[in-house]
């Protein structure tokens, strides 16, 4: 293995890195090859497994992942705590990031590094599996390598979480945030009202503070259109696509449209 032939080539990453946009799809249960060809065939760099509200045993989900990385996208997987069972062992199925929902407090992001690191910067054990695509032939290379090519992220979905979103993106190694914008409107006395003037607010806040850090960042609405991508691009977002809709979103969606024409 040579530096030109890299072990672990995270695109979406790699993008940011260079401030380019990138476009991410959210899944649940939808573990498939069909799912995949089709995310990359629309050009994705990023395809996201909520492990949080969706069961998928270990054996399929490795596969998946696997195959996410061989079909030149980089999966990444979001966790509902930063644990060591629930992290290390997702990367090392083949993971090229981590979300971490709910995230509130910089302490817990230090805890998420830790455990998606390699040391010196972290204490990840080391396994030269699915993750370095079983090759062993250079181990420090593939462990800088792996540092510098996980994408960590906060998914950012109550009051407490926006009040120390700066404070969290602080923490070394962190790569932006994310939004869960159906938990934070809830919590903040507006359930399903996604775009209701203070939820809307509370991410707008987010957003300007990772810009302001150089950190990526959805947008506090997805754009509808063109002009509206461009201003949030403008802006300074740079995470986009199907990250807060699943695969029942968009089914849904698609067959009420073909419904539309008969009823």
């Amino acid at each position: 293995m040579s530096p030109e032939q890299p072990l672990m080539a995270n695109r979406a990453k790699q993008k940011l890195k260079a401030d380019e946009p990138i476009f991410g799809v959210n899944i649940f249960e939808a573990l498939t090859p069909s799912i995949v060809k089709i995310a990359a065939n629309a050009g994705s760099d990023m395809l996201m497994v909520d492990a949080e509200h969706a069961i998928n045993d270990d054996g399929r989900l490795s596969l998946f992942l696997t195959l996410v990385r061989d079909n030149g996208m980089a999966p990444v997987v979001t966790v509902i705590a930063p644990e060591r069972a629930l992290v290390s062992r997702v990367l090392d199925a083949g993971a090229m990031g981590i979300i971490l929902s709910h995230a509130e407090t910089p302490e817990q992001m230090g805890d998420l590094v830790r455990w998606v690191k390699y040391a010196p910067e972290g204490e990840r054990g080391l396994a030269m599996g699915a993750n370095a695509g079983y090759d062993s032939s250079d181990v420090a290379h593939y462990c800088r390598e792996a540092n510098n090519a996980t994408l960590i992220l906060p998914k950012i979905e109550s009051p407490l979480g926006v009040k120390n979103a700066g404070a969290m993106m602080d923490v070394e190694g962190i790569d932006g945030a994310v939004f869960g914008p159906g938990d934070l409107s809830a919590k903040m006395g507006h359930p399903g009202q996604w775009e209701h003037p203070e939820v809307l607010a509370a991410i707008n806040s987010v957003v300007d503070a990772a810009i302001a850090r150089g950190l990526a960042v959805e947008p506090p609405v997805m754009p509808a259109n063109r002009t509206e991508y461009e201003r949030y691009i403008a802006r300074g977002a740079r995470i986009f696509g199907s990250t807060r809709q699943t695969e029942y979103d968009l089914y849904r969606d698609s067959l009420n449209r073909v419904s539309a024409v008969y009823h």
